[in-house]
């Protein structure tokens, strides 16, 4: 049997091919392993994140999960045309994303006050930012926030993730005289109003990326919800449409029920209208089975038959659209 030369160029590649193969198989193996174990970790980071936004801090990694559990009490995700991706978690949203989707989480605060938690991104001197904002319902006030960064300047930037940069938030007004969110950062000493947060010193970039993220990722938020009353939490259906109690879907706006676009069918209690075939809007003189039918929306419903005039027959009409539930 020839013996091995352990000095020959082959000898040496094949044994580093060799070795090169088990290493690698070895660290895919362990990677593979651990796999679980770290994005248990990460999501267990993430939610003490959206916790710290709600003003839970400090829990030990084996409370954060049951708390999560408890004060978070619906989510959704919505796109930026305003529809509700069903069956998609907000949780599941990476920060990446944040802006092709938006997700919302409807939770409770520490003190147990309603709130919805809005996940935000934004750019800082050398990297990436993000955070959740706690919001009212009728998103007026801030009741909590949180900020992380990839790689901001230790000592300066990266004193956004601490608790006394975020506290500044808690109790701030977002909205402007103007009705645009105008909640946003400047530079330290340099605020005139409620809105303004001051910045961390020496930081006046990354203060500024913070300030842009909240200001813009709000507006963003409130765009998209559209019509959706946000103390009814996440829409229910594509036209932003908000679930009432006792109006089975419609959407609710300040006052009642009323049709909004794309909701149809729902009550409108002012003019009396109720869904029947082909009326768009007209009152429903008999039940929704009556044989005569309205055939346009010019149409009305008089005594079970359509009047084109625009009168209903009603006494005190003026022949106009008013008795039809047209303005």
């Amino acid at each position: 049997m020839a013996k091995i030369n352990t000095n020959s160029n082959v000898y040496t590649i094949c044994y580093a091919a060799v070795m090169v193969v088990l290493v690698a198989f070895l660290l895919a193996f362990v990677s593979s392993a651990l796999k679980p174990a770290q994005d248990a970790n990460v999501a267990i980071d993430k939610k003490s994140q959206i916790l710290a936004s709600l003003n839970v801090r400090g829990l030990a990694k084996s409370e954060v999960e049951a708390k999560y559990n408890e004060l978070i009490q619906e989510t959704c995700v919505m796109t930026p045309d305003g529809q509700v991706l069903e069956g998609e978690d907000a949780f599941g949203v990476e920060t990446k994303e944040i802006g092709e989707k938006f997700p919302i989480y409807k939770a409770k605060t520490a003190d147990g006050a309603d709130a919805l938690v809005l996940p935000l991104k934004g750019r800082g001197l050398w990297g990436g930012l993000w955070g959740y904002v706690a919001v009212t319902p009728d998103m007026q006030q801030v009741l909590g926030a949180f900020f992380n960064h990839e790689s901001e300047t230790a000592g300066l930037g990266a004193l956004i993730k601490d608790e006394p940069f975020q506290s500044q938030f808690i109790g701030r007004p977002v909205m402007g005289a103007d009705g645009k969110v105008a909640l946003t950062v400047v530079k330290k000493g340099a605020s005139e109003s409620e809105t303004q947060v001051d910045g961390v010193t020496g930081a006046t970039l990354t203060s500024k990326g913070v300030g842009e993220m909240v200001q813009g990722g709000i507006q963003q938020y409130l765009d998209v919800m559209g019509g959706a009353k946000p103390a009814a939490g996440c829409p229910h259906k594509a036209a932003g449409c908000a679930e009432a109690d006792g109006c089975e879907g419609c959407p609710q706006e300040a006052a009642g029920c009323a049709e909004t676009d794309g909701c149809e069918g729902c009550p409108q209690e002012a003019a009396g209208c109720a869904e029947t075939e082909g009326c768009e809007g007209c009152p429903q003189k008999a039940d929704a089975d009556a044989p005569h039918k309205c055939k346009s929306g010019s149409d009305c419903c008089k005594s079970g038959t359509c009047d084109k005039s625009g009168s209903c027959g009603k006494p005190g009409c003026d022949g106009d659209k008013a008795c039809c539930g047209h303005k």
